[in-house]
């Protein structure tokens, strides 16, 4: 078993015994410390430094620890600074995040906040750091602690992982009281975990929306080429248009074997998963139906790829790029009704325990795309076929 990683996220120059002492305090409570200016720091020589930050945190954070003094720091294409998109990077991936900020900024935020276009040189080199911190605390997510010193840091560090190492102890024994996922809890992110463990007022449906919002997240990479047409990986030569012809069919067809699952999935798989009302889900049915639609959602995905690996005769491109477009009205409203019932689940539990019922009624409905150009497309085929332009056999 490895030990936890604790990135510090801080401008280095001006911050650099702080992180120096940050840096021993981490390694002596065996936590495995990660600070970029040390020769443990992953580097990626292919990679930008933002780049590789970024990645360092995604593969190599369990907690993300971050400090902000009076410098900014450089900044990327858009204005953000390292130290702001580190913080971006490790929010996303819904790890335990400590904010610290210098005593002197937070003394002087009301009053920049007052007046943005003063002089607060003395204090910051950028208002965009003032900006930073105001995000950050408008947010309200995350607690932010005073510093003057690294002692005051390793003070307040001390006594906050030692309760979240107590918080992981009381769901480490209700999950062994429970016997809840023995063998596919460790596919859960810490924020799913803590809905099935905890339970806590509609935690069936807030369990279905994380473990829904993952499977969209893990496949960012393959909607990306999804968007661009990108088909990797070996080519396939049809030497006829026919068998294009013929192939197209299979495809539709798998088309709707995907889509007639999904129907199941919402049906039937769900219903019985999330129990009759007032009483308690099934948690591993939960987890089987989520993850079947985020495998779906990731077939119809690849479903258009696979019209992209074909080498085709240049008068039939166009009927390729209409065909593979008849998932994307499947793909798109799979991610509005995941949002949509995001939003109204999280505003639904905002409401106070005790109050007036409220029912969510929700209902994914696919609907079939246009097909006026495809059809004509077909028509301008047949005609070619028929004519002799186009050999077909």
């Amino acid at each position: 078993m490895r030990k936890p990683f604790l990135f510090v996220s801080s401008t280095c120059y001006d911050l650099k015994q702080l992180r120096a002492d940050l840096y021993l305090y981490v390694e002596s409570t065996g936590f495995e410390a990660v600070l970029s200016e040390y020769r443990s720091f992953p580097v990626d020589p292919d990679k930008t430094t933002i780049e590789n930050c970024r990645k360092a945190i995604e593969n190599r954070a369990d907690i993300f620890v971050l400090v902000i003094g009076g410098r900014y720091g450089s900044v990327n294409e858009h204005g953000k600074s390292v130290t702001n998109l580190e913080y971006i990077t490790a929010k996303a991936k819904g790890i335990p995040i400590y904010v610290f900020v210098m005593r002197s900024i937070l003394d002087v935020l009301g009053i920049w906040q007052a007046n943005p276009a003063g002089d607060f040189t003395s204090v910051v080199d950028s208002p965009k750091l003032f900006e930073f911190v105001s995000e950050i605390r408008s947010g309200g997510e995350e607690w932010i602690f005073a510093f003057d010193n690294a002692q005051d840091i390793i003070s307040i560090l001390r006594t906050q992982l030692a309760y979240l190492f107590a918080d992981a102890l009381v769901l480490r024994t209700r999950a062994s009281v429970s016997g809840v996922l023995p063998a596919t809890h460790g596919s859960l992110s810490g924020n799913e975990l803590r809905s099935v463990i905890e339970r806590p007022r509609g935690w069936e449906y807030l369990l279905f929306v994380q473990v829904l919002q993952r499977e969209i997240s893990v496949s960012k990479g393959l909607k990306k080429d999804w968007t661009y047409n990108l088909s990797f990986g070996s080519s396939r030569s049809f030497v006829t248009p026919s068998h294009f012809g013929r192939w197209i069919q299979e495809k539709i067809s798998e088309l709707m074997r995907i889509v007639e699952n999904l129907r199941t999935l919402f049906d039937q798989a769900l219903p019985t998963a999330f129990g009759p009302p007032g009483q308690s889900g099934d948690a591993q049915a939960i987890l089987h139906a989520a993850n079947r639609v985020g495998e779906a959602y990731r077939s119809i995905l690849q479903w258009k790829l696979d019209f992209f690996s074909l080498y085709l005769d240049d008068e039939l491109l166009k009927l390729r790029s209409l065909s593979a477009s008849l998932g994307d009205n499947t793909v798109e409203e799979i991610e509005q009704f995941i949002d949509k019932l995001s939003n109204e689940l999280d505003d639904a539990l905002k409401k106070p325990p005790g109050g007036p019922t409220r029912e969510i009624t929700l209902t994914l409905t696919f609907t079939v795309p246009d097909q006026t150009q495809l059809t004509e497309e077909v028509a301008r085929i047949t005609d070619l076929v028929a004519t002799g332009k186009l050999k077909w056999s």
